[in-house]
């Protein structure tokens, strides 16, 4: 006999009136809404533990206890609440320049998050500057070697050295949550920050490393780097054939292909995936390759940062192939902080937020950073014609 399934509305409980039935149903569906929510931003990062919303474990941990008081205690100005380690605090920077240093154990966890789920932190070369410029040399070619006799000069074998300037943009991003999430303490409230700032700041960083920030920081795609420009048949990006990616992987030095990969958007490695051979129903890329996310025996690295498949324009970069530890990203070692509990926030398409009219808290965090390429010539870009 087969097994009668029920929803959860059509359980009868005995002595239950209407409105009680209401209540708890809509408690339910409240409190599969939120787990939804943290289990969509848990998911997008690998390695990281479902977060288990107002359990036992949480409420009994040392650590989420601890960093659920460094919180109120920035929220509400009380440095008594820091464990003894953290008494110092909020005297050691001015609210006035920027708000708060975040203490170092939280920035090594938020920056622990960015280097997992960030493409270009886990390819690029990273610089922590203490100051807000460096110069870094600008390479046209690897530089050769060369013999001498005793005593004699070296010869300089780049004659077009120049130089480029890490200047660090100084930018930030607002997390928002409520006052009762501060206040529960079976609620992991400095885990969720710190995964939501290291998402905001890797997404960020992936952005400018590849499409770029218009007037701030120019990208991999960004026309004009010094990357080799492979210009495909069309002004669409599936016009591209599968002759320009061998072209792609010819245009890079030889001795910088040991750790070239491919870097593009999910829905454009998709289309290469699905190209056949003219006239048969084989495809291009072999089974091994499809299965092991390679191209051309080249490791393929998918962010959405890129541009997608309907994201077409003329004169546009669309993939990029080679060695990324030639982009150097140039970073603070620091974040600040700052909080409101009554400022207006922008939501984004004209919708604001008002923090103390719905009882909620904002987070205000403060980070700089700067990208540039030492030897863009070793990095290729598949483009649309202009």
């Amino acid at each position: 006999m087969e097994k009668e399934t029920k929803k959860l509305e059509d359980v009868t409980i005995p002595d239950e009136n209407d409105e009680t039935k209401i209540e708890r149903i809509s408690k339910k569906v409240a409190e599969d809404v939120v787990k939804k929510e943290l289990d969509e931003i848990n998911k997008n990062i690998s390695g990281i533990p479902t977060e288990q919303f107002r359990s036992v474990e949480n409420k009994e941990d040392p650590f989420v206890q601890e960093g659920r008081n460094i919180i109120k205690g920035i929220i509400y100005n009380r440095p008594e609440l820091f464990s003894e380690r953290y008494k110092s605090f909020l005297n050691e920077s001015s609210g006035a320049s920027g708000g708060y240093l975040v203490p170092q154990e939280w920035y090594k966890q938020i920056l622990k998050f960015v280097t997992e789920s960030g493409v270009v932190r886990k390819n690029a070369t990273v610089l922590n500057m203490s100051r807000k410029e460096l110069a870094i040399p600008k390479l046209d070619r690897l530089p050769s070697f060369s013999f001498v006799t005793e005593g004699s000069m070296k010869p300089v074998s780049n004659p077009t050295f120049a130089q480029v300037v890490l200047s660090r943009k100084d930018g930030g991003f607002i997390v928002i949550f409520s006052k009762q999430l501060i206040e529960d303490e079976a609620f992991d409230i400095m885990g969720f920050v710190s995964r939501l700032a290291a998402q905001i700041i890797s997404r960020t960083e992936d952005l400018a490393g590849f499409k770029g920030i218009t007037d701030k920081i120019d990208g991999l795609f960004t026309s004009g780097i010094g990357a080799t420009e492979i210009e495909i048949d069309g002004t669409a990006f599936n016009s591209i054939k599968y002759d320009d990616i061998i072209k792609m992987v010819s245009a890079v030095p030889s001795e910088t292909l040991g750790r070239a990969k491919w870097y593009m958007h999910r829905t454009i490695y998709g289309m290469l995936r699905a190209m056949k051979y003219d006239g048969s129903q084989e495809y291009i890329i072999s089974p091994d390759e499809r299965k092991n996310n390679l191209l051309e025996g080249y490791p393929v690295v998918l962010t959405d940062q890129t541009y997608s498949l309907s994201e077409d324009l003329p004169n546009r970069a669309f993939i990029g192939f080679g060695d990324l530890q030639y982009m150097i990203l140039g970073t603070r070692n620091s974040l600040s902080i700052d909080y409101s509990k009554d400022a207006t926030v922008d939501m984004g398409s004209g919708q604001t937020v008002n923090l103390w009219q719905n009882g909620l808290v904002g987070l205000n965090f403060g980070a700089s950073f700067d990208i540039k390429f030492s030897f863009p010539s070793a990095l290729a870009v598949a483009k649309t014609k202009s």
